[in-house]
């Protein structure tokens, strides 16, 4: 567990770094009212906070598939910068008032509280753009674009899944809580790992089963969040659903059946460390 904290803070420190210089702001048009504030906004939507699981998942992927210091690489460092940009614009999207309407995020106030509703939005949509434009000059634009375009497709679809089972709680099942799942969480992790392996120069099957594996571990991602929610809302005196602690079992085990197709090694070990980690933290 020791190797694995150790290289997740240093690719942690990698991802914050990549970070940094694609929200550096633009000075050419600083003077402009208006757009100080919206640089602001930008850098308070990434850099306030984050665990950065998914674009270290992203370096992880890149390594296991055959980059040394993928920490070192261009392409895969734009990977994981691209991400955690792209995870960026979801959050400060779920956020307004007319998704989840929530004025905190990791002890801050969210981008509308902070900025106002007009500037989240649009720093929502610098944050893609960003994501994309990061990814531009690599060597593998055209395979890593399309890993990005298809889980920022699928993580609209997913919040908007999402946003219907509350409507309608009545009309939600088993089905529907799994296609939120896949896709509004699932997606970006399935992006990550998927764009570690294409930066690497890994070959089509071995990206699709980095996917694979991303989107496994991104179900387990959610269902223990899930359970930490359920328990703390007993902790606060309110009703809570059954937890779904039965199932992170079965969804550790289709990480580990995912992890099968990985070339063996240490960042594949360190990725079953990383399974582990998942299934049994506690924040």
């Amino acid at each position: 567990m020791d190797a694995l904290r150790d290289t997740l803070a240093a690719y942690a420190a990698a991802a914050e770094g990549a970070l940094r210089d694609a929200l550096a702001p633009d000075r050419a048009d600083a003077a402009i009212p208006g757009l100080a504030d919206f640089d602001a906004a930008l850098r308070h939507a990434i850099l306030a906070g984050g665990k950065r699981v998914r674009p270290c998942l992203t370096l992880l992927a890149a390594r296991a598939f055959g980059l040394d210091d993928p920490t070192a690489d261009p392409d895969a460092r734009a990977a994981a910068a691209a991400i955690e940009l792209l995870h960026g614009y979801t959050l400060v999207h779920d956020d307004l008032p007319a998704m989840d309407d929530d004025t905190l995020r990791r002890g801050q106030p969210t981008v509308w509280a902070k900025f106002g509703e007009a500037t989240a939005i649009l720093a929502g949509d610098g944050l893609q753009a960003l994501a994309f434009a990061r990814l531009a000059p690599t060597r593998a634009a055209p395979r890593l674009t399309a890993i990005l375009a298809q889980a920022a497709i699928d993580v609209v679809r997913g919040q908007v899944a999402d946003l219907a089972a509350a409507a309608h709680p009545d009309r939600t099942d088993a089905a529907h809580q799994a296609y939120v799942y896949a896709n509004k969480t699932g997606a970006l992790f399935r992006a990550a790992a998927a764009l570690g392996a294409a930066a690497a120069g890994a070959g089509e099957a071995d990206v699709r089963a980095a996917g694979a594996f991303g989107m496994a571990l991104g179900i387990l991602f959610q269902a223990t969040d899930d359970l930490l929610d359920a328990e703390q809302d007993r902790a606060a005196g309110h009703p809570a659903g059954t937890p779904p602690a039965a199932a992170l079992d079965a969804h550790a085990a289709a990480c580990g059946q995912a992890l099968a197709a990985f070339p063996p090694g240490p960042a594949t070990d360190l990725l079953r460390a990383l399974v582990a980690h998942v299934r049994t933290r506690r924040a």
